[in-house]
């Protein structure tokens, strides 16, 4: 992911499915890419799979490799998908840098949309959902709790009682929160929301250069340059900006770009 710039997610249920997911950036891909959909490939073991898509340039200036071509897998990755499917795909797309595929040999492996786009969902969402404990709308519902827990024990409470345990709730609620605030600006951040924030992007930095060290990267929309390949945090295209240059290719890498001594 490129922190400096706003990543354009997809609003949940933007795409029925999968298949919907891949046809729309595929589409979108035609313009700049030779596309060919489901690539048979084979696993060292000998095990067959095939891969959603590989992506050829159709101007291959610029680009670090000879003959430059790179696999694109899709996920339709909804709110309840849980870590381990999450994790699950990057295992698959880690596997499949280790395959050979058919008229290609091996081929660094895009993931669309990022594994990690969670984090970077819940980063923008925190501030929402700080505001939402200390709304009327919360209190009511602190209001409600209190009288069912009353008639699940057979007393009916007076709005009296009820309103004063749901506010003592509220207030602690909202101390609560103000002591986060206050531990928050100690610490340099503007306010909790932004240093729990500025924690989901750092957690989101190391997984993205873990993944660009396996030869996994990303095809993701981003603000200001368009669609665009990143792995390990460094621009390989854009639909903007054309090919970066870097001085290594979309192939799987072998160990470390540093040589011992």
């Amino acid at each position: 992911m490129r922190y400096g710039q706003k990543v354009l997610l997809p609003e949940p249920g933007t795409f029925p499915d999968e298949k919907a997911l891949a046809a729309f950036v595929l589409g979108k891909m035609d313009q700049w890419f030779h596309i060919e959909e489901q690539v048979p490939g084979r696993y060292w073991t000998g095990e067959e799979t095939r891969i959603d898509a590989v992506l050829r340039p159709r101007d291959s200036e610029g680009w670090h490799d000879a003959d430059p071509a790179f696999g694109v897998e899709f996920k339709h990755l909804s709110p309840n998908t849980s870590t381990g499917e999450r994790y699950g795909w990057v295992a698959q797309a880690v596997g499949y840098t280790h395959c050979q595929w058919q008229g290609y040999g091996r081929l660094g492996i895009f993931l669309s949309p990022s594994p990690l786009s969670w984090l970077l969902s819940r980063a923008e969402e925190v501030s929402n959902a700080r505001q939402r404990q200390i709304s009327p709308e919360m209190l009511e519902e602190e209001r409600r709790r209190v009288r069912e827990y009353g008639r699940r024990f057979g007393k009916e409470y007076s709005d009296a009682y009820v309103d004063s345990e749901a506010l003592l709730t509220h207030r602690r609620r909202l101390g609560e929160l103000t002591y986060e605030e206050f531990t928050a600006r100690a610490d340099g951040y503007a306010n909790a929301a932004e240093r729990e924030r500025q924690h989901d992007l750092r957690i989101a930095k190391e997984l993205t250069h873990l993944l660009g060290q396996l030869s996994v990267g990303e095809l993701m929309p981003y603000e200001h340059s368009g669609w665009t390949l990143m792995r390990s945090e460094s621009r390989l295209w854009s639909e903007r900006e054309g090919a970066a240059k870097v001085p290594y290719g979309l192939r799987p890498r072998i160990g470390s770009q540093r040589r011992s001594r």
